[in-house]
């Protein structure tokens, strides 16, 4: 009977595989950087007499059904990626095969050479990668430097601006003006100072992936990065046909409408991708409103091994900001003030939100009988960013042979706006600690000079920061053997800024006292739109050039590559006195004073020219090398080292006055680090140590001149010393749960001491030359140097998602002005900024059903920032409290918001 049993047992769990007659092959198609599910990517099998397939549905799942016992082929392929391909063997059950697919630069024509997209086991450079599904889920309303906060390494905030495209980003403790941007291989940022204006851009939604390489970047062109390189890769050539629609809405009034199209390839090989939007809001922080447009166009044409590409984008927009210097912690909260150690501020209180930098106005005028005629109430802001700068992209890649490729691009930019803020002295405040707008409106309409006419003594004007922009990158790839790749290429820019301070609103009065004119009357008046205390205009050119030599096989990939640059600035300024040149000797000419008599001719300050600079020519160059060794095919590990001997920018050339500085040389930078990998289809682990010693680094900062005027001061010789350990993982826990985490240890202090030298605004020396500053030891300010990640994406059913992530930062110390440290007994660290940390949420649910004949799918997504409400303190502004925690001052993040989207894909 037992036997009976066990044979009974064994037939009827057998008899079903017996009945089957067909199967299935199932799985999921991932990206193989970041574990990103990949929707819409195709699954073929081939074999057996069978050629089907399917498409991966909103998770990356795809399921091939009805196929007969054998031996298949599957392959994954997804636009954009390297196909990858398994051989599978179906016995007696259906069977599971998952992919990963890595990124495919030979597809992504437009950045092959320029952008350098590193890959997994293959270049040896720490990196992360945020591809369009991620961006899409958990982007929300912020500004796309705020989704890399995930990224180990990198501190990302709002800015001290606290507006839309305010934010900033550091990476390993290297602000964003020592972090090489790429917008598909071009560099944007600014050429003066290095900055990165996030506002110019709202790339969110036609952003294909967004790559950082922290440390030594794979970057080909000659950018002098410290921190890293970022690189966006927007829409193009490869988009499959759609129409995309949608709207989102959410707090402060947020509201959001866009449209994409993208034709795909169509006959003759053309591809035309277009993107519009309207975005406004008002703003968390009080009055700080959002009122932007952006488009975004490339048509792409293949012409045998031609490859031609149009891209033009741009975002005219304006935000209000608050005041940049921040406020002292009680005024925004008493109580959180006492938390921190901070002195509570009488009046204080006013809430997270508060920003001193508006007022209410009524522009009302007299009658004939002094009889008040009131124009109703308005809101003035103190400060407001404006700025358009559309750009222009012209693509050429050319596969000459297979073995080399050639890619150009050709760009041109031109920017105008700036920023405005206060003019004449501080703008008062009214009991509720507000811009008092309205009484300077009062005096200045009540100060009635005896010809009738009102002058401002109080009044906004706009800092005009406008330019114009135009470079050409252009290289190539040449595969020597195969095994071995030359790449050599050009990268020449040529940069003219504009600079002036203009009245933008005279507040009641009918002219302002100008000043700084020295070509033309002691105290012009001026109206809306003259210049008002300085006009000046910048020359930069920049040619350099670089080389590399890339050995890779499956085993090892090796590479040393070098740049060098010669930048050149010049410096016109029409707000200093003219000059006439005889004999070759230049001479100012004094608008107004006796004319000036050389060799018997007088010159009168209509006779001269503008004071122009003569070209300062700086030459620049770095090296660095590396390796990556695959352990086994799950185990890697890397190595590289460089030095960049960096050219400084403009503002540490010339200052304020037009002089140049004495004594320039270059920043040095030494780096060094090691990474070691783990790969698995479930897995992605990533660990690397790094070490950045930078030698004299420099500084500059203006305080006011007892004698009159301003002191720069311009600070050198300083060196500092960036050490740490980042760690990232990446998890599939099962098909409906993944797990992605980062870790960040750092240690950045000032390694040795330096000087300081001040000059007055004729350039001359005041006080003693080279007075030691004492920095050794203290810790390097303005970012985090640990952080702590952790987030999941669930899917408890089908098509739907929700996204929880955690981050704490923490060992965070505010900047401070190296210029206050002139003793031993002064060096001292500056406050160390409380821990932070921050949950968001995001969800979404793709509608199963397709309407409209099966042609337009729906989807719903939302976010949840800052779910907890907490509050904590993200950028401290350099100042001389930052020591001392009673007087810290500070901004703080924003609260819970929330922002709802619905999508109509065609």
């Amino acid at each position: 009977m037992k036997h009976f049993v066990t044979a009974f047992l064994v037939i009827l769990f057998t008899l079903p595989a017996l009945a089957q007659t067909t199967f299935s092959i199932r799985g999921r198609v991932l990206d193989k950087v970041t574990g990103e599910t990949l929707p819409g990517a195709t699954v073929q099998v081939t074999g057996n007499g069978k050629n089907t397939g399917a498409g991966a549905d909103a998770d990356g799942s795809y399921k091939v059904s009805n196929l007969p016992a054998g031996t298949y082929t599957v392959q994954a392929s997804f636009i954009g990626y390297k196909p990858n391909t398994q051989t599978v063997k179906i016995s007696t059950q259906s069977v599971v095969a998952s992919f990963t697919l890595a990124s495919d630069n030979a597809s992504l024509d437009e950045v092959q050479v320029v952008a350098s997209q590193a890959q997994e086991r293959e270049t040896p450079v720490a990196f992360a990668a945020v591809n369009e599904v991620k961006l899409r889920e958990t982007l929300s309303n912020r500004d796309l430097p705020m989704i890399l906060n995930e990224t180990p390494g990198v501190y990302a905030t709002q800015g001290a601006g606290g507006g839309t495209g305010d934010s900033r980003i550091n990476v390993r403790g290297f602000d964003q003006r020592n972090v090489a941007v790429l917008i598909n291989g071009v560099p944007v940022n600014d050429m003066e100072n290095g900055q990165v204006y996030w506002s110019n851009w709202d790339l969110g939604d036609v952003t294909k992936s967004l790559q950082v390489q922290r440390g030594l970047s794979a970057a080909k062109i000659t950018v002098p990065s410290v921190g890293g390189t970022i690189n966006v890769l927007t829409k193009g050539f490869d988009d499959k046909r759609s129409i995309v629609a949608r709207a989102e809405t959410g707090s402060n009034n947020y509201q959001k409408y866009s449209l994409m199209l993208s034709s795909g390839q169509l006959k003759g090989d053309w591809a035309v991708t277009a993107y519009g939007a309207r975005r406004t809001q008002d703003g968390w922080v009080d009055k700080t409103f959002d009122d932007a447009w952006t488009f975004f166009g490339t048509v792409s044409k293949r012409i045998g091994k031609h490859t031609l590409s149009l891209t033009g984008m741009g975002s005219p927009q304006s935000h209000g900001q608050r005041i940049p210097f921040g406020e002292r912690i009680g005024v925004y909260s008493n109580e959180k003030a006492l938390e921190l150690g901070a002195t509570p501020q009488p009046g204080g209180d006013k809430g997270f939100r508060y920003n001193k930098g508006w007022g209410y106005l009524d522009r009302y005028t007299l009658d004939g009988n002094g009889n008040r005629i009131s124009h109703g109430q308005e809101v003035v802001n103190e400060r407001v960013n404006y700025f358009f700068k559309p750009q222009v992209n012209l693509n050429h890649f050319w596969n000459v042979t297979d073995r080399l490729f050639v890619s150009t691009v050709l760009y041109a930019s031109k920017g105008t706006g700036g920023g405005s803020q206060a003019a004449g002295s501080t703008f008062p405040t009214d009991a509720s600690g507000q811009d008092n707008i309205q009484k300077v409106y009062d005096d200045n309409y009540k100060n009635v000079r005896p010809d009738g006419q009102r002058q401002s003594t109080q009044f906004i004007t706009n800092l005009v920061n406008s330019h114009r922009w135009y470079g050409l990158v252009s290289g190539f790839d040449y595969l020597l053997k195969p095994s071995l790749t030359l790449s050599a290429g050009v990268d020449a820019r040529y940069y003219y800024g504009i600079h002036y301070n203009e009245i933008r609103d005279l507040l009641g009065g009918d002219y302002a006292e100008g000043t700084g004119n020295l070509n033309a009357a002691a105290k012009p008046r001026l109206k809306v739109g003259d210049k008002y205390s300085y006009y000046n205009d910048s020359k930069t050119g920049w040619l350099g050039g670089y080389g590399q030599l890339e050995y890779k096989t499956p085993l090892l990939s090796a590479v040393v590559s070098g740049t060098v640059s010669r930048i050149s600035y010049a410096r016109i300024d029409y707000f200093r006195s003219k000059q006439v040149t005889v004999d070759g000797k230049n001479y100012d000419v004094i608008y107004g004073a006796t004319p000036l008599v050389i060799n018997g001719q007088s010159y009168t300050n209509a006779d001269g020219h503008y004071l122009e600079n003569d070209w300062v020519n700086i030459t620049g160059y770095s090296v660095k090398a590396g390796a990556n060794y695959n352990l086994t095919e799950h185990d890697n590990l890397f190595a590289n080292i460089g030095y960049n001997s960096k050219v400084p920018f403009y503002q540490f050339v010339f200052n304020n006055s037009g002089q140049k500085f004495k004594d320039i040389r270059n920043e040095g930078i030494s780096s060094f680090e090691l990474g070691y990998g783990i790969s698995y289809p479930s897995l992605k682990v990533s660990l690397n140590a790094y070490y950045t010693y930078w030698a004299n680094k420099s500084s500059n900062s203006t305080t006011a001149n007892p004698a009159g005027g301003t002191i720069y001061n311009n600070v050198r010789n300083v060196d500092a010393r960036h050490m740490g350990i980042e760690m990232s993982v990446a998890q599939e826990i099962s098909r409906r749960l993944q797990l992605n985490a980062a870790i960040s240890l750092g240690d950045w202090r000032w390694a040795g001491n330096g000087v300081l030298n001040q000059t007055d605004d004729n350039n001359q020396l005041v006080g003693t030359p080279d007075t030691p500053i004492y920095l050794k030891g203290v810790h390097v300010g303005d970012a985090a140097q640990n952080q702590f990640q952790i987030g999941l994406r669930y899917e408890p059913v089908n098509n739907f998602y929700i996204r929880p992530s955690f981050l704490l930062f923490t060992k965070y110390y505010a900047g401070f002005n190296p210029v206050n440290l002139l003793n031993e007994a002064s060096r001292t660290d500056t406050y160390r900024v409380p821990t932070s940390r921050n949950l968001d949420v995001h969800l979404g649910y793709d509608l199963p059903k397709r309407l409209f004949g099966d042609k337009i799918r729906l989807g719903l997504k939302g976010s949840v920032l800052n779910v907890l409400n907490e509050f904590y303190i993200t950028d401290v502004p350099a100042s001389t409290s930052a020591t001392d925690p009673s007087l810290l001052q500070g901004f703080f993040n924003r609260g819970r918001t929330f922002t709802v989207g619905l999508s109509a894909t065609l």
